[in-house]
């Protein structure tokens, strides 16, 4: 990172608590944005002709998360995922493979299997035809009456399918799929995000909601960090935005939120305030128990910070700790991603807080009509102790965020998502615009553009 004397200056809390990131990454002012990637028309997010262009020429042709694999842990375990006017069925075969079907039968198109389930096979509920859980046609009524099908040719229609991570991705178009694997596809994510051990990892709060927003007015406000200091400023004790860094490789992206130091802004925050902040208000302190609870001995009766060690440093080892009486394994995570918020997108709408032992994802689909709307869900995800039998994971919740509380942090974001679909309408408003702490923001709409230009 090449840093000049204003830029560090202005960063001057980097240097003051010894902050390192990783080679790639750059504070927001060193990127510089053409006018073409800062300026997006607002009709982007309200046309149905436009939603309609994204779904045909994006989502139909990306890899894309459906489930966590332990949804399906059993054989004949099927997951009904729905993308725009798609309908596709996770299920694990007798093989134990999981694989992935347009969800449709092969007679007239019914619905094979709704929701989530086991069944030995997929049985069409209108006439009957069958399908073994590797999708092949096994079994018509009457089946002389219909000479022309072959098993072969009226099998179900298999789509891309793999797991990374504990999620099981699908690839609407098969061809794609086979021309970039999985793997290929994430690139550098897969290599930064693979010393995790997210497939450890299990669902302890899984909600679906649907919001009054664009899919993507909704993931972009994940992917900056410029909105915190002005929106969450209760965490600001701990987190630091103003040296926030931020990284885009092909077309994912990361920012990585230094954690235990307070945000510059701040005139003045002592350990006190860092300490009762991050491990009461962070919205990631889920991760924060022990068996033993937080220890009461780090401030003297006057409220002091008693340790030599600093707040931060304390953090680390407080994670490690954790890690250790769990049975986790962190040995290839650094000291800073021990602590800090490592912070991925997964084109086109996966993002994921990453943390030693958890994460919290979020997942943002459009509406198969609505440009104003979209279907948003939240993963809460936790590495179990190791030394205790694997909990099952918590069932999907559809939750109506105007009758109820997803946390003080989410619900403040959320807060922001209607009144900024409400305000793209508009008619004095053409287009909104990027700056450089969105950088991310203006890679992700850049990736759309090549789609959509695409054959």
């Amino acid at each position: 990172m090449t840093i000049n004397d204003d830029i560090r200056i202005y960063h001057a809390n980097a240097e003051k608590h010894h902050l390192k990131f990783p080679e790639g990454t750059e504070f927001p002012e060193l990127y510089e944005l053409t006018e073409e990637e800062s300026l997006i028309p607002v009709s982007e997010y309200t046309s149905q002709e436009f939603l309609q262009q994204e779904l045909e020429k994006v989502w139909y042709r990306s890899w894309q998360v459906a489930c966590r694999q332990e949804e399906v842990p059993n054989t004949g375990d099927y997951f009904e995922y729905n993308i725009g006017t798609q309908s596709f069925l996770v299920v694990r075969g007798e093989d134990h493979v999981i694989r992935a079907f347009h969800n449709s039968c092969r007679h007239r198109g019914t619905l094979l299997k709704l929701g989530t389930g086991n069944a030995t096979n997929l049985t069409c509920s209108f006439h009957a035809w069958c399908f073994s859980l590797k999708g092949e046609l096994v079994d018509i009524p009457d089946r002389h009456l219909f000479p022309g099908v072959t098993n072969e040719a009226y099998s179900l229609r298999e789509v891309g399918c793999d797991l990374w991570a504990g999620f099981v991705f699908i690839h609407p178009d098969p061809e794609r799929a086979a021309a970039q694997p999985l793997r290929e596809f994430l690139g550098r994510v897969a290599v930064d995000v693979d010393v995790y051990h997210m497939e450890s990892y299990r669902a302890t709060m899984q909600a679906s909601i649907e919001l009054k927003c664009n899919w993507k007015a909704a993931i972009e406000a994940f992917i900056e960090a410029y909105h915190v200091s002005f929106t969450h400023p209760q965490i600001l004790a701990y987190l630091d935005d103003v040296n926030t860094v931020l990284e885009v490789f092909g077309d994912h992206s990361r920012m990585i939120v230094p954690y235990g130091v307070p945000c510059m802004r701040l005139e003045h925050v002592d350990e006190a305030e860092i300490y009762e902040s991050y491990f009461n208000k962070s919205a990631t302190s889920f991760r924060h128990k022990s068996a033993a609870g937080l220890p009461d001995h780090l401030f003297d009766e006057h409220g002091e910070w008693m340790l030599d060690e600093p707040i931060r440093d304390y953090m680390i080892e407080h994670h490690a700790t954790l890690g250790r009486e769990s049975g986790h394994d962190y040995s290839e995570l650094t000291r800073e991603q021990l602590v800090d918020d490592y912070d991925y997108h997964i084109f086109p709408g996966f993002k994921f807080n990453s943390h030693a032992g958890a994460a919290l994802a979020f997942r943002s689909r459009p509406h198969p009509t609505d440009p104003d709307r979209c279907i948003f869900d939240v993963y809460k995800l936790v590495w179990p102790n190791e030394n205790e039998s694997i909990p099952e994971p918590a069932p999907w919740m559809n939750v109506d965020i105007s009758q109820q509380s997803m946390g003080l942090v989410l619900d403040q974001d959320f807060g922001n998502l209607e009144k900024v679909q409400r305000g793209m309408h508009d008619s004095t408003l053409d287009h909104v615009t990027f700056g450089a702490p969105e950088v991310r923001i203006a890679n992700f709409h850049k990736v759309i553009h090549r789609m959509i230009a695409e054959d």
